[in-house]
């Protein structure tokens, strides 16, 4: 987004510091620097035109020598010398002998231009440039008085330009002595944060303890850098507005305080203003999102992201950057890491991207993904408030950019005094910025004096390392995301024909929650039922919409849904919506692909006490039992019915012969110790083995049937003597034919 085109060595280029990013053609790129026909300046400049840089210095060493007095000649001399040191010009220390002299001359060149000609904004424009260039916080301040001197030049000669380009520059030299000390605190006593090697903070209890010795001041500091550098960038954008940079400018000012109303006007008349220019849909679509106007923020990035070529909407959208850094040894989350996702095929990638936003969408009910446009209101944040053109730095690559894509705005910054990672320390070393998220995250960003941009702080790397790996990224600064309560939803799989599968949905709608408060007498609740598959193609959607009276005691009512899944992963996604509240409940699973043949057996319906729909026939599916599903909650004292399917068991003398076991264990093992089970009746079995246990029951017995496809079983526990709390259950089916063995696993609650 924020991409400068290479910079080749021509006089139009490096006089024109400021060419914009993208689109403007407008402006010629060369411009005069002042040389007359057939002066050495000239005769040096057609030279390095056609690419005889050599020849071009001879010429310019000469005429200095004979006439120094000659301001484009120094002028010129200085950009090539500065050219040739362009790759070394930002190191803290540079070995080569020969490049260190070309520093030299270029700095001395450029001075001397300026002295000799001080009216030419340009000569001190450029100055200002070469010494911002610097590794060097003291060089770096004193490009500040440059860009002033440039500023002035080009207000005497009323050059709209050249005076919008050195307004921009001032306001950037101001807002990097605003980034030194903006709403910083002050640490009480000298003291500093001191960051061992391989440091690993208890990062629960950084935080606490920054704020123990860190005191801030009202107003914020800062304040006057501040306002000096916003009121630059509006003169900037008022003299040049068709220039890109400018604007990014003004977005990033009103962006750092939020002031998110007034980006969001400015961006939209810059819209209207240049109807190709898509940065300034992409800010308009960020401010908007951060006013909760959703809907308008999507419009604005959906057309922002369609008006941009392919790598530039590819960057703006980079999956990865939301993604473990390293592949995890835990097999559970095998393929969820940057390099590995990078590796697949590009269908796969983008199946895979889509079914991550789906999954993550707050809502379905809206048209609007909240969690994908916080994604790239994040990104075109961290674009916008940190890229440093001078240094071909883009804001989404920067230290502090990657944390606050993964982990969105800090809820709590400060910076103090002294760089972190060495105990000696002083303010002229930098400082230490410290972010930390309520979520528990802490994080250590090294700021030099004069320098816009940050690094992790050297000790800490390994374990922001650590950090990434274990919680790649969070949304918890999303609005609302409190406002959507969860729906007990539970979901069982039954063998279908072919490698398809029947799903039986129960869920408890919390509509008690989505109504209260409610000053009506009735009121509308939407619920939506979704199947998604692997490639996030809509499977199946029942949508309806119901009236309930509000001062009733409502509850929460059951619903259900019965519907044929394909092969391969598949989401099954139910949610209610009350319009006027906009309060929101969601339940959501993926489930996993399961084998469509062999000896197996379904999940295991917990619901009501189940039996035979027809007393002359036996059931040849779980559709012929009657039982009402449950999403895993039973009163005290009730019954607890179970229902399960066994498949393609092994046959010998017309029968299939199994095992099956039933365990129940207690989770919640505080209060009263020990439950007693009692089996109602089934299918006439008959319980072989009984093994109690302070906190846990397990019966078995064999089961011989008449050779089929599919068996179906059933039972009762009577829950009379168990007391409330969670519990385990697990059902193991061993084939005594084959020896082959089966498990399914679940959970329930007994409450009081």
């Amino acid at each position: 987004m924020l991409r400068l085109p290479p910079l080749r060595f021509t006089l139009a280029l490096l006089a024109a510091a400021a060419v914009p990013l993208a689109g403007r053609t407008a402006q010629a790129q060369r411009l005069p620097i002042g040389a007359a026909a057939g002066s050495p300046a000239a005769i040096a400049d057609s030279l390095v035109m056609r690419g005889d840089t050599a020849a071009a210095l001879t010429v310019l060493t000469s005429a200095v020598k004979a006439n120094f007095k000659d301001p484009a000649a120094w002028y010129l001399l200085g950009l090539i010398n500065w050219e040739r040191v362009k790759d070394v010009r930002s190191a803290a220390y540079i070995k080569d002998k020969n490049k260190l002299k070309m520093v030299a001359a270029a700095d001395s060149s450029l001075r001397i231009a300026t002295q000799l000609a001080p009216d030419s904004a340009r000569y001190w424009l450029s100055l200002a440039r070469f010494n911002i260039g610097s590794a060097y916080s003291t060089v770096l301040f004193a490009s500040q008085g440059n860009a002033k001197e440039a500023y002035q030049a080009a207000e005497s000669t009323g050059d709209n330009l050249l005076l919008a380009e050195a307004a921009d520059l001032q306001g950037m030299a101001m807002w990097r002595r605003y980034e030194a000390s903006a709403n910083r605190g002050f640490t009480q006593d000298g003291q500093r944060i001191q960051l061992a090697m391989n440091n690993n903070w208890p990062r629960d209890k950084a935080l606490d303890y920054v704020k123990s010795f860190v005191k801030k001041i009202e107003p914020p500091t800062g304040e006057s850098d501040y306002q000096a550098a916003f009121e630059k960038f509006m003169v900037a954008v008022d003299r040049d507005s068709s220039n890109q940079r400018y604007s990014r400018h003004l977005f990033m000012a009103l962006a750092e305080r939020g002031r998110w109303e007034e980006l969001e006007g400015v961006a939209l008349r810059r819209a209207r203003q240049f109807p190709l220019d898509w940065q300034s849909r992409l800010v308009r679509g960020m401010a908007l999102h951060r006013l909760q106007r959703y809907a308008d923020a999507r419009v604005a990035f959906d057309s922002a992201l369609a008006m941009m070529d392919e790598g530039e909407r590819e960057y703006i959208t980079r999956f990865t950057r939301i993604l473990r850094p390293k592949a995890s040894k835990d097999p559970q989350l095998a393929g969820g890491d940057a390099k590995t996702f990078s590796e697949l095929p590009e269908g796969q990638r983008r199946g895979l991207e889509e079914m991550y936003w789906y999954m993550n969408d707050p809502l379905t009910l809206t048209s609007e993904n909240e969690m994908r446009l916080e994604f790239l209101a994040r990104v075109v944040y961290a674009e916008f408030r940190w890229t440093d053109d001078d240094r071909n730095l883009r804001g989404a690559e920067s230290d502090r950019g990657d944390i606050y894509i993964r982990y969105g705005p800090p809820d709590y910054q400060v910076a103090v005094q002294g760089n972190a990672n060495f105990q000696a320390a002083t303010l002229t070393s930098g400082a230490t910025v410290v972010w930390s998220y309520k979520i528990g995250l802490t994080f250590f960003f090294q700021l030099q004096p004069g320098f816009a941009s940050t690094r992790l702080a050297l000790n800490d790397q390994d374990a922001v390392e650590q950090i990434k790996q274990a919680v790649p990224v969070s949304w918890a600064n999303l609005p609302g995301s409190a406002m959507i309560d969860t729906i007990p939803m539970r979901v069982t799989r039954f063998r279908a024909r072919g490698d398809s599968s029947d799903v039986l949905v129960a869920t408890r709608m919390p509509v008690d929650s989505l109504l209260k408060g409610l000053d009506v007498d009735r009121a509308p609740i939407d619920f939506d039922f979704r199947v998604f598959d692997q490639f996030v193609r809509v499977q199946g959607v029942e949508s309806d919409q119901q009236s309930f009276r509000t001062d009733t005691v409502i509850g929460r009512p059951a619903r259900e849904w019965t519907r044929r899944l394909g092969p391969g992963i598949n989401v099954v996604r139910v949610e209610a919506m009350q319009g006027d509240s906009r309060r929101a409940a969601r339940a959501m699973i993926r489930l996993m692909p399961e084998a469509a043949s062999g000896f197996g057996m379904s999940d295991v319906l917990l619901g009501s006490k189940p039996s035979p729909r027809s007393e002359a026939n036996a059931p040849r599916s779980w559709r012929d039992v009657e039982i009402t599903p449950s999403v895993g909650e039973f009163a005290a004292g009730g019954t607890l019915g179970l229902l399960w399917e066994v498949y393609e068991a092994g046959i010998r003398d017309g029968n299939a012969r199994y095992r099956v076991t039933i365990t129940v264990e207690r989770v919640d093992r505080s209060g009263v110790s020990g439950f007693s089970l009692r089996v109602l009746e089934g299918l006439g079995r008959t319980v072989t083995r009984t093994q109690r246990g302070r906190d846990k029951f397990s019966i078995t017995f064999d089961r011989t049937a008449a050779a089929a496809p599919t068996l179906v079983e059933y039972l009762s526990l009577d829950l009379s003597g168990s007391p409330a709390g969670g519990y385990t259950l697990r059902l193991d089916v061993e084939d005594l034919v084959s020896r082959n063995k089966t498990s399914r696993s679940t959970t329930f609650r007994i409450n009081p």
